[in-house]
């Protein structure tokens, strides 16, 4: 059962999937049933709050009822607690946790559990880094408007705006002086064990930070939602490696802080599925995660494939927009993953100029790069955005997003 990625409801088969990457233990997460341990999504669900960290106070006493109730199951079912490495209870109620596979089949059975799926290790996509200016080269010269940021309707500075732009990513740059980052730990953190700064090692989600929100001043580049504060969530380490149930622990932590207007930038579409819609782990959280008036952007994918197969970027709702990738005069991009359904909208990806690690600039392309741009046009706008012309692809057409 280790060496399998699965899909189990209790007393229901294991359905595998593909690729399948083996763990040295069991490592599996388990969702409960919301009748039996409500996440403090759906408790709140009417609640109104002045601040964050009045949200926050309420979802931590949430969080303290709810982990007693899952220790009481745990305890029932002869299972260590200590064997648990992260409880979910903002957006899910659900645990990570070590099984032996007779824990498993013991506890796959309990009443109270919804679905259990082993754990999974992803990477991101493919990043590859045509050109990397330094900030001394850049600085030297006038700031650059790239033609994503005009093919998405131009900038709008944000500086002063009260919500947020999530980057559940590698991290960000810390003190990239071309970025406005919420560097409090309290808010950016890391689920790295081995790397506890937020700071980013590799590059990709810095990159995606300054598609959304460079500053708009006089050297480097500017973003979509120019200046918007930026909050990293490092769940990808300087190799751009990492697991499902790390991922499901950043969504769970932006889910204690989130707030009406704010955007949440997964550029990591690209993982293959079975039935995939139906069965990602993604699904729930990520829908949760725009309950109270959060936005959710999401890369459709390099794999030159039907977007359906894969996940998170399969996943559909309110408030959610999968992105597809073209180039800057308005052509298919030619790795991008297709399909209407789920693809929202598309936005450019290829050849994008963006921040990079540290205090750097550089060039690359993917649907990683067309995301942001999307998430720094919904944070602008403060809502869903506009879309002008379309670009056609197996004759389906994609509308283009703009501010």
């Amino acid at each position: 059962k280790a060496s399998q990625v699965a899909l189990l409801k209790p007393g229901a088969a294991c359905i595998p999937w593909p690729l399948i990457f083996p763990f040295p233990l069991s490592l599996s997460f388990v969702f409960f049933k919301e009748s039996e341990i409500a996440s403090s999504s759906k408790i709140l669900e009417k609640s109104f709050f002045k601040n964050r960290e009045e949200k926050a106070r309420s979802v931590n006493q949430i969080t303290k009822k709810s982990i007693r109730k899952i220790n009481t199951i745990l305890t029932k079912n002869n299972i260590d607690r200590s064997k648990v490495l992260n409880y979910y209870t903002t957006k899910v109620s659900g645990i990570a946790i070590k099984l032996s596979d007779e824990e498993y089949e013991k506890f796959s059975h309990d009443e109270n559990i919804e679905s259990i799926y082993f754990d999974r290790k992803i990477k991101l996509p493919e990043f590859n880094v045509s050109k990397i200016s330094t900030q001394s080269e850049t600085q030297r010269n006038p700031q650059r408007v790239p033609c994503g940021i005009t093919n998405a309707g131009g900038y709008t500075d944000s500086t002063d705006k009260s919500t947020w732009i999530w980057i559940i990513d590698s991290g960000i740059d810390l003190d990239h002086p071309d970025l406005n980052v919420v560097a409090d730990f309290k808010y950016a953190k890391s689920f790295i064990l081995e790397e506890f700064s937020p700071d980013d090692c590799n590059g990709h989600g810095t990159h995606v930070a300054g598609t959304a929100a460079a500053i708009d001043n006089d050297f480097g580049v500017v973003g979509v939602s120019a200046g918007a504060p930026l909050v990293p969530v490092k769940a990808f380490d300087c190799g751009g490696g990492s697991t499902i149930s790390i991922m499901l622990a950043g969504i769970n932590h932006v889910g204690k802080y989130d707030s009406p207007g704010d955007v949440i930038n997964m550029s990591f579409g690209d993982f293959y599925g079975s039935d995939c819609a139906k069965e990602t782990p993604f699904k729930k959280p990520i829908r949760a995660l725009t309950r109270k008036g959060s936005f959710v952007t999401i890369a459709a994918g390099n794999s030159t494939d039907d977007t359906k197969y894969y996940f998170p970027s399969c996943v559909n709702g309110n408030g959610i927009f999968t992105v597809a990738s073209m180039t800057c005069d308005f052509k298919f991009a030619p790795t991008s993953n297709y399909n209407l359904h789920p693809i929202d909208v598309i936005a450019t990806g290829e050849n994008v100029y963006s921040t990079y690690a540290y205090g750097n600039y550089a060039t690359s392309s993917g649907t990683s790069m067309a995301a942001p741009h999307v998430a720094g046009i919904i944070h602008a706008r403060g809502r869903k955005p506009k879309t002008s012309g379309t670009v056609s692809y197996k004759n389906e057409d994609y509308p283009i997003a703009v501010k």
